[in-house]
């Protein structure tokens, strides 16, 4: 064959073959729907059965505590749970195997028992190998960096493939993790490691706590990525750790971003009330009074204040407000009564 019939061949192929199949592989079909919708649950509307969850907090947020619970109550409604826990001092160790003696699971801890994480690993290669329905087996990793290398590319990809082929088998993996020290722009977590754990996971769940004045942590999740239908919850645990589901959910991420801000906008708040009692101002107006008392406050900042601590978007509201006869909104003291409701509403 010449070298033009060569070059005219692959310009027929070429014609033939359809440019948007690369860009149609990505097309949502009926099965992916009907997965979704089909999904069972391990563990209330939160946790897939068969699927890899990553579940990720800050230090000492609270993902241990509740990993803890939700594996009593997994295994009591009859699922086999094997919780390896690598991440946890010796003396909470014995707390937790009272507790996994109590609702019937097995602890696993390779420190106290002359294991490793490699042997853990290897392990777990064993399980991916072996034949049979797992679709009641749960394994929870605590903590995912103690078995693969968060920050290594190469090694995070190949323990989560190895996760992967357990899922294959109808296991439930579940890992705990940690987030980064700081937030993004918007004051949401972002999860430690390299990208691949977003990538390979079926479901990436933050978890997000506030502490309490009482001492006790009210925690909510925050879906990420999800492949299923999964639903937020929100827990409390009180300082003796025993956790409670609470029959609402609570937005933790508004409230932390309500306390971050609270102290630095504390004289701001002063001046508005101070001049929306008893006749209520637009932005506009309090802008004019702030300039007349030589008040050092641009509009953009009493307009920032004015929308984070309104009612509906504050879980302490100081104010409320209502359409101007002009443009814009005119905001007045709110009622005691009502903003207290406001806050049972945001679990304050």
């Amino acid at each position: 064959m010449s070298q033009l019939e060569k070059l005219l061949e692959q310009k027929v192929v070429f014609l033939n073959s359809d440019p948007f199949k690369g860009l149609l592989s990505m097309e949502v079909t009926e099965e992916i729907i009907q997965n979704i919708a089909d999904a069972k649950f391990a563990w209330r509307q939160l946790i897939p059965e068969g699927h890899m969850v990553v579940i990720c907090s800050k230090a000492n947020g609270g993902k241990t505590t509740l990993m803890v619970h939700i594996a009593g109550e997994m295994a009591k409604a009859g699922y086999r749970v094997m919780y390896i826990n690598a991440d946890a001092s010796a003396s909470d160790i014995k707390d937790y195997k009272f507790h996994a003696m109590e609702y019937g699971y097995s602890l696993i801890n390779p420190d106290l028992t002359n294991g490793t994480a490699e042997k853990v690993t290897e392990e777990l290669r064993q399980i991916s190998l072996a034949e049979g329905d797992f679709s009641k087996v749960v394994i929870v990793l605590d903590t995912l960096k103690k078995f693969g290398d968060m920050m290594n590319k190469t090694k995070s990809k190949q323990f989560n493939s190895l996760l992967r082929t357990l899922t294959a088998k109808g296991i439930t993996v579940i890992c705990l993790a940690h987030t980064n020290k700081h937030d993004d722009k918007e004051g949401k977590p972002i999860f430690e490691g390299t990208g691949d754990l977003r990538n390979d996971f079926d479901e990436l769940i933050y978890l997000i706590s506030v502490r309490n004045p009482d001492g006790t942590i009210t925690v909510s999740t925050l879906k990420d990525k999800t492949r299923a239908d999964i639903r937020d919850e929100s827990f409390l645990i009180t300082s003796d750790r025993e956790v409670k589901r609470l029959d609402h959910h609570v937005d933790t991420l508004a409230i932390n971003e309500y306390q971050k801000n609270l102290a630095d906008d504390q004289q701001v708040i002063k001046f508005i009330l101070e001049h929306i009692t008893p006749i209520s101002k637009t932005a506009t107006e309090l802008r004019t009074i702030a300039i007349d008392n030589k008040v050092g406050f641009s509009r953009s900042r009493i307009d920032a204040v004015l929308r984070r601590y309104c009612a509906g978007k504050s879980p302490d509201p100081k104010w409320t407000a209502s359409p101007a006869s002009t443009i814009g909104f005119k905001y007045g003291v709110i009622d005691p009564d009502y903003a207290e409701q406001l806050r049972k509403e945001w679990g304050v």
